[in-house]
Parts: structure tokens; C-alpha cells; sequence
């Protein structure tokens, strides 16, 4: 059997998946070869704010930030990440996922996300700050998609960068011309 990379796409949580750390998420999966997968959850808010976090990792006071950080996963809830649709962003460290995002966790990559938000006017960038990521060991993913929790389909970067996060789950389903209840259905024909 000829392995075929998922990335980049989104993984799709399927109702129910039944681990919390995923049920009703959009998973921007970054990178997926024989060894394993790389995603980022982008619709389960953490508590904290980009201005609150930036704070917190020794960029000083007065970042009034308020775009919400998200939860990317449940391994290394510790690291931070920086999804922007930026293609110029290169260098050690940064992933391309497709031809405009780009994800880092590099110190370089959150000094320019804290030069840009301290620059006046700024607000317009399309990113996404994480903490943590989503990660499976080699066949991992590929025995959880067989099992029907997880639902792959091509990365749409609107529903990424400039859909409401309630509306994230639903929104990757209906690319595909589906809806979470459609699954439901097609899961339980011919079940008594």
C-alpha cells in the first residue's frame, strides 16, 4: 500500500470521537509522513489572552492584545506556536502548511508577532496563537481515521483565518457538503 499525506488538510473530529481533548474540533493537520502527524487544534479557546500570554513569556506590559489563544492539543500544552498566513515567514523552525500558512514555535517568530502588535495600525494579520499541539505516532492517525474518528478534508484557510471558532466543526463539515448530524446518520444505516 503506497502511504498518501493527509497534509496539508483538516482533520475533522467526528460526532462523538468520546476524548474530550477532541470532541466537536478542526484539527489544521501541519505535517503527516510514514513517522507520524503534526497538528494544530484551531477552534477550543484557551484562558488567556495574546496580550496576557505575551506578558507571560517576558514581553512586558502594555500589549492590550485581546485576540483569544487557542488549545492546540494536549502534548506540550507548555510550548506556543505562532499559524499565520504569512508565506514570507522562512527559516529554522517554521513549517509550511500549503502555500500561504506557516507555523513556528520559534523565538523569532513570536518576537515579529510582538513587533507587529506593537507597531500602530496593526490588527489586520491572519493568525492564530496555540499552545500545545496534536501528534500520533507512525499508522496512528491512519487506525484512527479507519475507526471513524476523524474525518479528513482539504485545508480551507477562510475557515481558518476568518471564521467565528463556534462555527469552525461545522463549517469544515459543510465543505465536504456534509453536516455533523449527515455522519450521524450514514454511521447508524443498517444498525438495529
Amino acid at each position: 500500500m503506497t502511504f498518501r499525506s493527509l497534509a496539508p488538510g483538516f482533520l475533522i473530529a467526528s460526532p462523538p470521537l468520546g476524548d474530550p481533548n477532541f470532541d466537536r474540533t478542526v484539527v489544521l493537520l501541519a505535517s503527516h509522513d510514514e513517522d507520524g502527524a503534526l497538528g494544530f487544534v484551531i477552534n477550543r479557546a484557551a484562558p488567556l489572552s495574546v496580550g496576557e500570554l505575551l506578558f507571560h513569556a517576558g514581553y512586558g506590559e502594555g500589549r492590550e492584545e485581546a485576540s483569544k489563544v487557542w488549545i492546540g492539543g494536549p502534548v506540550q500544552p507548555q510550548s506556543g506556536w505562532v499559524l499565520c498566513d504569512d508565506p514570507t515567514l522562512e527559516g529554522d523552525g517554521v513549517i509550511a502548511v500549503g502555500p500561504r500558512i506557516r507555523v513556528s514555535s520559534s523565538r523569532t517568530a513570536f518576537d515579529r508577532l510582538a513587533r507587529e502588535l506593537a507597531a500602530p495600525g496593526d490588527g489586520g494579520a491572519r493568525r492564530l496563537v496555540v499552545l500545545g499541539y496534536s501528534g500520533w505516532g507512525p499508522s496512528q492517525l491512519e487506525s484512527e481515521i479507519a475507526r471513524g474518528a476523524w474525518l479528513p478534508v482539504p485545508i480551507d484557510e477562510s475557515i481558518v483565518f476568518e471564521c467565528a471558532a463556534e462555527e469552525r466543526w461545522e463549517r469544515a463539515f459543510a465543505t465536504m457538503g456534509l453536516t455533523p448530524g449527515n455522519l450521524m446518520s450514514m454511521r447508524s444505516v443498517g444498525e438495529a
